[in-house]
């Protein structure tokens, strides 16, 4: 199987459990929030290093040029 099957096998794996999420049991609910919460402040985080990265490479540019 190549790596194209595989992403979309995992994809399908993961939008059947989405799907079923309504009727899920209080503990596949939390551990979907865990899980969910651990992604978006990953993102939040690499987002926030980038945005800062930039800043200050536009501050030092801007200052070496005055």
């Amino acid at each position: 199987m190549d790596a194209r099957e595989e992403t979309l096998s995992i994809l399908n794996k993961i939008w059947v459990k989405l799907q079923d999420l309504p009727n899920a049991n209080p503990v596949e609910l939390g551990a979907f929030f865990v899980i969910l919460s651990f992604i978006l402040v990953f993102i939040l985080m690499a987002v926030l290093t980038c945005v800062t990265c930039c800043c200050c490479c536009c501050r030092k540019t801007r200052r070496s040029i005055i």
